[in-house]
């Protein structure tokens, strides 16, 4: 194990040099493939969010890359959605299904050795479509609403271009007044409905080709036939017509019946050069290869049955795993020493609740804590007494806390009870008011009450009864570890 640990930091961060396999896959279909832009290279990508994938060269059929992803960040699911490969360097972009905010959107940049996370980005703004240069590019369009404030999908109001340097940080957008459908990757073209046709968005010069062709859904190759189809989509059912698609000239045939209505038996996009596809041999699966002029076929083992592979592999993975999760706590403990030591004296005022309890008002209890340097640091009105309840749950990357703030207000005095999420380095990650008092001379105005139920302490539920006057409302709050 040291000897791999040793060997792994001597070979970098992001990409290993060929020598990896897919391990314990059931079928090809828990694979997916990605074509880089220049259709160049294939990335075969563990389809259920393993965080590991391998490169291969489509000319030569050689493995170039094992990349792996783990542990970038803690517990990831990593979907990549934009393949690139330039200089021998992945440029990768997706999202992480375990970390729906604020690190829902990725950028790997294996050039600079940076992995990039909805941390580091900008609110997020749709799906990530395409990568010109060091930008990333979203396309996105807005709908009308009903009068229940519901999306009207067939009333689209207008759609925007955004492109983000990831480097520079600085932001590009163009607004359009049509419908944004699908992106030709390969030609750097986005393609908007206008009416019966599509229009064609060239990403490099921000204008719209004079090229048209008739309105359709979807970009597809067939994994069987290898050709590139315009097709409509029929929900419910799939893929229901096809045309072929000229990639060269933008033109497409007539529609006709799709070969097959099987979403999984084609690749959504365009693959222009090379016909690539998956195939399944007993226990072993095969990437193939066929280039399309010369009809020249590649076969390549891409799984591995035998043991000792396995494990090492896994070791592998595991080993860079555990050291660039190592590295990030080291650089975040380097970072956050001053409010580490300043964490240590405000949780310890918070004693753990019971997993349900209903709060009582008449037996409640709380240390003051307004003067601890936390405190001064989470909470910033002026006038206000804060007070430690208890601590709901804690999970590795938050704690949970229950807390009460009172202060006066219009009104009376106002006591407002509130679920505080913080990070072990005191970083306040979610703050939500859950109940409130108020008092005045003559009494309470409000005074709500509320339960609270923690469940496999990773999660809470909140039900409260809202009592202003005596008017009742219910309402209920979730809190999780990752959000």
């Amino acid at each position: 194990m040291k000897i791999i640990r040793i060997l792994i930091l001597l070979i970098g961060f992001g990409s290993i040099a060929q020598n990896g396999f897919f391990t314990n896959i059931s079928g090809a279909r828990n694979l997916k493939i990605h074509l880089s832009k220049s259709q160049t290279h294939a990335l075969v990508w563990h389809a259920d969010g393993g965080g590991y994938g391998l490169v291969y060269d489509l000319q030569t059929g050689e493995q170039v890359k094992e990349l792996i992803l783990k542990g970038f960040t803690s517990d990831s699911r990593f979907k990549p959605h934009i393949f690139d490969y330039r200089n021998d360097n992945v440029i990768l972009a997706g999202w992480d299904e375990n970390y729906l905010k604020p690190e829902h959107y990725f950028i790997w940049d294996e050039a600079s050795n940076t992995f990039y996370t909805g941390k580091d980005l900008p609110s997020q703004h749709g799906i990530i479509h395409d990568i010109i240069g060091d930008e990333i590019v979203f396309a996105f369009t807005i709908y009308k609403k009903d009068s229940k404030g519901r999306l009207n999908l067939k009333k689209p109001l207008h759609s925007f271009v955004q492109f983000y340097n990831w480097k520079t940080k600085k932001w590009r957008e163009f607004k359009q007044t049509l419908e944004f459908k699908e992106n030709l990757s390969s030609k750097n073209l986005l393609l908007f409905e206008d009416g019966n046709k599509m229009k064609y968005f060239d990403l490099k010069t921000t204008t719209f080709l004079a090229q048209t062709t008739p309105v359709f859904d979807n970009i597809v190759t067939n994994y069987q036939d290898g050709n590139v189809y315009a097709s409509k989509y029929k929900p419910n059912y799939g893929i229901d017509k096809v045309a072929l698609f000229d990639l060269n000239a933008l033109t497409i045939g007539s529609f006709n019946k799709a070969p097959t209505n099987n979403n999984m038996e084609y690749y959504w996009g365009e693959m222009t050069n090379y016909q690539v596809k998956l195939e399944q041999n007993n226990k072993e699966i095969n990437l193939v290869i066929t280039n399309k002029q010369s009809k020249d076929t590649k076969k390549v083992q891409i799984t591995t049955s035998y043991k000792a592979e396995i494990e090492r592999i896994n070791e592998k993975i595991n080993a860079l795993k555990e050291m660039r999760l190592n590295k990030t706590k080291d650089d975040l403990n380097k970072k956050y020493a001053k409010q580490i030591e300043e964490m240590k004296d405000f949780e310890i005022n918070f004693s753990r609740l019971p997993n349900t309890f209903t709060f009582d008002y008449s037996k409640a209890q709380g240390r003051d804590i307004t003067n601890l340097k936390m405190s001064k640091r989470l909470f910033l009105s002026p006038n206000t007494t804060v007070y430690a309840l208890g601590k709901l749950f804690e999970c590795d990357e938050s704690i949970v806390f229950l807390v009460m703030l009172r202060g006066p207000q219009a009104e009376g005095t106002e006591s407002v009870y509130a679920v505080l999420k913080t990070d072990h380095y005191g970083n306040r990650l979610q703050y939500q008011i859950i109940a409130r008092t108020i008092k005045n001379q003559m009494g309470y105005i409000q005074m709500d009450q509320f339960s609270i139920a923690t469940y496999l302490n990773s999660n809470t539920t909140v039900s409260v009864t809202e009592n202003y006057m005596g008017e009742e409302k219910k309402r209920e709050f979730k809190f999780y570890c990752l959000n």
